[in-house]
């Protein structure tokens, strides 16, 4: 049963101690309000309708202070999740909370190692003790914005439940994300399952219109591997280009193109003169093209669109 502490005047039964003349809780239905009495094991609580105490003891429910607890010791509860549509004032549904605290993105992801300096940071000591799965979300300019330490699991396993996962990511806001988990035997090397879990969970993303990065698996002392890196992923590196089986062939596609709206900028600048300036230098360019291809990849835009939003949020 759960207690919820609002709408008091919309009950229909409250648990009342005539002793303390302090109500306790109240419930939509009768058999509720007794069920808190049997587990209250309490012979001083009884249950009233809101009528016989406004009338017959002149208390109202609205004004009385005491709910939850009684001389500052609240009664027992547990929680209660309906699954059949029965959904009454003192049932609390579930639901992801996220914390958010002020402050920049933790860090740029430009390559998988950097991404690896910074999962070691977030697993700490534990390392090389048991199996962890965390994820890592990150905004459309590939910033980090924080990270979910999901599971915890034994040596050599740990659950992942992949809707909770996708859940956090939709309730962050993050437009894509990478996972990881650890091996504390210190090889690099994925198993079946491994492999397997990430391909589901890329494939589950993509429904959403969500962006997985890359799966990293991290060792204390061995180093990493990246599915991204390796291919296995099959769809997009750290940096966020995509990859392709064939040397890259996708990958030089999509550079070709970036390269020849570019050129384009060069020619106008006056139509875009804040890209203009950014493509100045190779360091500006090079961080141009990053950013392009990561929005066709994450919001499924033309190269031409890119550019004028992008003026517009320089």
């Amino acid at each position: 049963m759960a207690v919820r502490k609002i709408d008091q005047k919309g009950y229909k039964y409250y648990v009342f101690n005539p002793k303390t003349k302090k109500i306790i809780t109240g419930w939509e239905y009768r058999n509720d309000a007794y069920d808190f009495v049997k587990e209250a094991d309490s012979n001083d609580l009884k249950v009233y309708t809101r009528t016989y105490l406004a009338y017959q003891l002149g208390i109202d429910p609205a004004h009385n202070k005491s709910w939850g607890a009684e001389l500052g010791k609240p009664y027992p509860t547990t929680p209660e999740v309906v699954l059949f549509g029965d959904f009454r004032k003192d049932v609390q549904i579930p639901e992801i909370k996220i914390r958010y605290n002020k402050g920049k993105p933790y860090a740029k992801l430009t390559t998988s190692e950097d991404v690896y300096e910074f999962l070691l940071k977030v697993y700490g000591r534990s390392v090389d003790i048991q199996e962890q799965f965390v994820i890592l979300l990150a905004d459309i300019q590939l910033n980090i914005i924080g990270y979910y330490k999901h599971t915890i699991g034994t040596k050599n396993s740990v659950i992942v439940d992949v809707p909770m996962i996708l859940g956090i990511v939709l309730k962050s806001l993050a437009t894509s994300f990478i996972v990881s988990h650890n091996h504390p035997s210190g090889t690099t090397k994925p198993s079946e399952s491994d492999i397997k879990l990430t391909r589901n969970l890329q494939k589950a993303a993509a429904t959403m219109k969500l962006t997985m990065l890359d799966h990293i698996i991290i060792t204390k002392n061995n180093g990493y591997y990246s599915f991204a890196d390796e291919g296995v992923l099959e769809e997009i590196s750290i940096s966020g280009v995509k990859k392709s089986a064939t040397t890259g062939s996708i990958e030089k596609r999509l550079r070709k193109e970036v390269f020849e709206q570019l050129q384009k900028v060069q020619k106008n600048r006056n139509l875009t003169p804040k890209v203009y300036e950014a493509i100045q230098s190779q360091k500006g360019y090079e961080y141009m093209e990053r950013r392009i291809i990561n929005m066709v990849i994450t919001d499924g835009i033309t190269i031409s669109a890119c550019i004028p939003q992008i003026e517009s949020e320089l």
